[in-house]
């Protein structure tokens, strides 16, 4: 009973840190710049969107937001913040079901997985992306989410797990329904699908090198080539109908911060772009694999404790499981070299840094997984299984800490700004201007769990219930 509580607590903790995530946010200078609480135009601003960047997250994105207010007030955008809760748990969920392989369970150890995937996300700066501001949410939510669900129809069939067997009908319609999926993984986020497209000529490359057969015909006249097919279509409505890449090449943040080199550049300046070129990417490699060292320290000292108690052998992977795990790092590194112009922000590998979250976690539970059949029991004679409790109650004092400071700084923020949205939805003045300061949010290094601030410079002037907001010192 008390392992069903915790398992209880472990799945729903994140449900109450989303639900104060997207509640109590503030809208962000970006989310008033695209057009939070202006009137809707679904279809204006998701064709504007399309030719910003083409990306379908980025059309839900800019379609959406006219439905926010700019604080929380029950009205249309009650039932969209829930639906971002879902959708937030729903990614989770994926991403769970990806480490274990199955289905995920109200027992304890999936739980413990569950929970792990999400302090090792909203404990390092890759969270910040997910509760930031809306435009990030609901770009990169949709991203993780639909990515996830991508990967995870090809990783049930890597472990031998038929995605659509069963019934004549599954068949008969895996190849429409794969094709759909392609082209709405490939349009929601075009680096992804196009490392997966690359990961598949790879990993085939593998099959071959390991003398594994396959037919190249029973691929390409499969679901599988159709999902590849709605991919390629989609990247074709990117980078021909749409801009392609055009917002790395104009946008200032991109060439200042993530000192992006065009791929006409590399060309123009070949010496000196091939150094920026393997800079970025020992910057990436480091920057991603950074995270996955700090969390392999306890796991790892546990294991070598194991090992010099109980003689600990390492498990046996199965051909499909070593197939999993090669398509799997595989993805991993061919998205990193995909982005080897710039030093990435953390949203841009955010679905990537779920797939290697699921992989790691897949191996820790096959590993302890494979230790308890050969040991009755570890340290202090504990059985193994009981050694989910103490790990689930760390996880739950964790999870509560970040909920506590999530929800500190989202109501001192919603305070500090309050006094300026009171003045602009009051006051007959048309315009009126104010200190960077009065907007400012306030956030733990590297960790954040603040959000961005309601106004951003690049933006000013920016207008909020009408009034014209300016800093005091630009005028």
């Amino acid at each position: 009973m008390f392992k069903k509580f915790l398992s209880i607590l472990l799945y729903s903790l994140p449900i109450v840190f989303f639900v104060v995530c997207y509640f109590l946010i503030v809208t962000s200078g970006e989310d008033i710049f695209q057009g939070a609480n202006s009137q809707p135009d679904i279809i204006g601003d998701s064709i504007a969107a399309f030719n910003h960047s083409a990306r379908l997250a980025d059309m839900y994105a800019w379609a959406s937001i006219n439905f926010f207010n700019y604080t929380f007030q029950f009205g249309p955008d009650f039932f969209l913040r829930l639906l971002d809760v879902a959708l937030a748990f729903f990614t989770f969920y994926l991403a769970t079901y990806l480490a274990l392989g199955r289905r995920p369970k109200l027992v304890l150890k999936d739980a413990s997985v569950f929970a792990g995937i999400f302090l090792a996300i909203f404990l390092t700066s890759y969270g910040t992306t997910l509760y930031g501001g809306f435009s990030k949410i609901h770009n990169y939510l949709i991203i993780s989410l639909v990515s996830l669900g991508f990967c995870l129809i090809y990783a049930k069939d890597l472990l031998g797990k038929k995605p659509f067997c069963g019934t004549s009908f599954w068949q008969k319609i895996a190849i429409p329904i794969m094709l759909f999926f392609g082209f709405i993984f490939g349009l929601t986020s075009s680096v992804t699908a196009a490392a997966f497209l690359l990961c598949v000529v790879a990993y085939l490359i593998y099959l071959k090198a390991s003398h594994q057969k396959f037919s190249i015909p029973s691929l390409v006249f499969s679901w599988r080539g159709a999902s590849i097919l709605g991919i390629l279509i989609a990247l074709f409505c990117i980078y021909v109908l749409g801009p392609g890449l055009a917002d790395y090449d104009t946008n200032p943040v991109y060439q200042a911060v993530g000192d992006y080199l065009p791929l006409r550049d590399i060309f123009v300046n070949f010496g000196d772009s091939i150094i920026r070129v393997i800079k970025h990417i020992g910057f990436n490699f480091g920057r991603f694999l950074a995270p996955f060292f700090v969390l392999s320290l306890p796991p790892g000292i546990y294991i070598l404790i194991l090992k010099s108690k109980q003689k600990l052998k390492m498990p046996h992977f199965s051909r499909v499981e070593k197939n999993f795990l090669v398509a799997g790092i595989l993805f991993i590194i061919i998205h990193l070299l995909a982005l080897s112009q710039i030093y990435y922000f953390t949203r841009m590998v955010l679905p990537v840094y779920f797939v290697g979250l699921a992989l790691y976690f897949y191996l820790l539970q096959k590993i302890f997984s494979s230790s308890q059949k050969r040991v009755p029991s570890i340290v202090n004679r504990i059985p193994l299984k009981s050694n989910f409790i103490p790990l689930a109650l760390i996880e739950i004092t964790l999870m509560l800490i970040i909920i506590v400071i999530r929800t500190t700084f989202a109501i001192n923020y919603q305070k500090q700004v309050s006094p300026i949205l009171e003045r602009a939805r009051t006051s007959e003045e048309k315009s009126f201007c104010i200190t960077p300061e009065q907007v400012k949010s306030y956030n733990l290094p590297y960790i954040y769990l603040g959000q961005e601030d309601m106004l951003v410079d690049w933006a000013m002037p920016q207008t909020v219930y009408g009034k014209t907001i300016t800093y005091c010192d630009q005028e």
